[in-house]
């Protein structure tokens, strides 16, 4: 576990993808689970580091794709709580994903099954562009589609703190807005780029790869790509 701001964490046990422990007046949050094969060894980390599972108020999925969704069944098995994600990934949460036209997606879909055993969960909270969590009220969700179409990113203006999931990555040592073949509508991912850029930020948690702790927002605008 990495410490990233007061009250802000970064869990590593399900890498690549990464996770955050966010604390609230009451309890403690999470932004996405892992895959569900890291699921063990992501409870042991919460754990081990102090956080009981008795004060976890929250799940929050940044995007229904089962490397950052799928750990959910796991910690909902050992204490029930709310799940949030945006309104359009919850049929994937839930198991019932849209169907996409084409070979390239159906295959990406399949081999996504095969590498994470992802088990559905049954009821997932919709969130709201704009919306402040009762339960985090420092934070605000931020609707930054384009990976998927429901993408979510979470903001702490105080702090200067965006989690974003997938709408960046920073691995290989490069931020990089995900490209055509990682994307569900790729112009609609740059703008949500362009949209995180316009913030004012210090430190950028993404889905993958190390957290940007300094002057967050002017590397978002150098990874930008140039407009057409």
């Amino acid at each position: 576990m990495q410490r990233i701001r007061p009250g802000l964490y970064l869990l590593q046990a399900a890498a690549p993808a990464n996770c955050y422990i966010i604390e609230g007046p009451r309890g403690w949050s999470l932004f996405d689970t892992g895959h569900p094969l890291a699921a063990p060894a992501l409870l042991g980390e919460i754990e081990s580091n102090g956080f009981p599972l008795a004060e976890l108020d929250a799940i929050i999925i940044s995007h229904g794709h089962a490397d950052h969704a799928g750990g959910a069944r796991a910690l909902l098995e050992r204490r029930r709580v709310r799940v949030l994600a945006h309104a359009d990934d919850i049929p994937a949460i839930e198991g019932r994903p849209a169907l996409r036209r084409g070979l390239g997606p159906r295959l990406r879909r399949i081999w996504r099954r095969l590498r994470y055993p992802y088990r559905p969960l049954a009821e997932v909270l919709p969130l709201e562009q704009g919306r402040t969590l009762r339960f985090l009220p420092l934070w605000q969700v931020l609707a930054t589609p384009g990976h998927t179409r429901g993408s979510i990113s979470l903001f702490q203006p105080a702090e200067k703190v965006v989690l974003c999931g997938d709408a960046l990555d920073n691995r290989a040592g490069r931020l990089s807005v995900p490209g055509s073949r990682r994307c569900h509508d790729a112009a609609a991912a740059r703008e949500s780029a362009r949209q995180l850029a316009m913030l004012d930020l210090e430190v950028l948690g993404c889905g993958h790869g190390p957290v940007v702790r300094a002057s967050a927002g002017l590397k978002i605008q150098s990874a930008l790509p140039p407009l057409d």
